[in-house]
């Protein structure tokens, strides 16, 4: 599944001008992309399998790059586009997730309505019902059902100008948020059968499952999981924890197609490392800490715009959102 998040736009002029020359396309509208190099570092041509992290979407694709990552495929799920009708002239986009999921798709919505628009189906609304310290583990749990699903319906839904039977597609920016055990220790690594990899194939599959109830409306999930971790602070949100998670949703999505009649499919990949290390993502990105708060967790403005043109672009590879 390749798709080019720097397709649709062109470059802004600024202070920062000259770190963004490889992306001479960007919009006005979407914060420059640092300048890096196009192609990833190869690996020793015998080094097929790699142990450090290296972008899903870059692997398997010839000239010496790596064709997994400790025995999991570096290429992306690609499920067939799902069909998406709309209902009396609406197709509710409705975003789900914890804090950083809210300030992406906030910044997604507020591009929709400025430069971004015009390339967008009109019938296209978009709510954001992504909640700060409320990930997948509290959106499968019926005790927030009242704060999330619930609340969402109620409240989130009206305000974007959406009926609960208008919500056609789901944007979920899946990550764990109970990643450490006993005493603050991060749990361990893939393959190890207590990981955190493990735990979110779980919660994924638990998720799925709440999908068709608390929507019936909804006929596909878009998922999209952590992005860099690099520069955070707490273990429980460094690497390479945040980037085996993309490869749990990886995993999962190559085996759940569909889910009770709801097409699942990425989101777009929005891993990718940091840009001192001179590569990027096959979209392109790569991230400076300026992209993140002082957590070095939550992205700033900047980084969720950068983040909010990823998903942008991945859904204009899709009939129904394209205008």
């Amino acid at each position: 599944m390749d798709f080019d998040a720097t397709a649709p736009f062109r470059r802004r002029s600024g202070s920062r001008g000259r770190m963004w020359r490889a992306f001479l396309a960007l919009a006005a509208a979407l914060a420059p992309l640092p300048a890096c190099q196009d192609d990833p570092v190869s690996p020793d041509p015998g080094e097929l399998d790699v142990s450090e992290p290296y972008p899903i979407d870059r692997g398997s694709r010839g000239g010496g790059a790596p064709a997994t990552y400790k025995g999991l495929p570096l290429k992306l799920a690609d499920n067939p586009p799902p069909t998406i009708t709309p209902v009396d002239g609406v197709i509710g986009l409705v975003c789900v997730g914890m804090s950083n999921a809210r300030l992406e798709c906030d910044a997604l919505i507020q591009e929709l309505a400025g430069g971004w628009q015009a390339a967008v189906n009109p019938q296209v609304r978009v709510a954001n019902c992504s909640l700060g310290g409320h990930a997948i583990e509290r959106w499968i749990d019926p005790a927030y059902d009242a704060t999330l699903w619930d609340d969402c319906r109620d409240r989130r839904l009206p305000q974007a100008g959406i009926l609960p039977g208008q919500v056609r597609v789901l944007y979920h920016k899946a990550a764990n948020q109970f990643t450490v055990g006993p005493g603050s220790t991060p749990l361990p690594l893939y393959p190890d059968p207590g990981s955190d990899y493990q735990a979110f194939l779980a919660h994924l599959s638990d998720f799925a499952a709440r999908v068709p109830v608390e929507f019936p409306s909804v006929r596909a999930v878009y998922s999209s999981s952590r992005t860099y971790g690099g520069f955070a602070g707490s273990p429980g949100r460094g690497e390479p924890l945040s980037y085996e998670e993309g490869h749990a949703l990886n995993t999962w999505l190559g085996s759940h197609g569909t889910v009770a009649g709801v097409w699942h499919g990425w989101g777009g990949y929005l891993w990718a490392p940091d840009c001192a290390a001179g590569i990027t993502n096959l979209s392109g990105v790569c991230f400076l800490r300026s992209d993140f708060q002082s957590d070095g967790v939550h992205p700033t403005a900047e980084g969720s715009r950068k983040i909010a043109a990823i998903v942008h672009a991945r859904f204009l590879t899709q009939s129904w959102y394209r205008r």
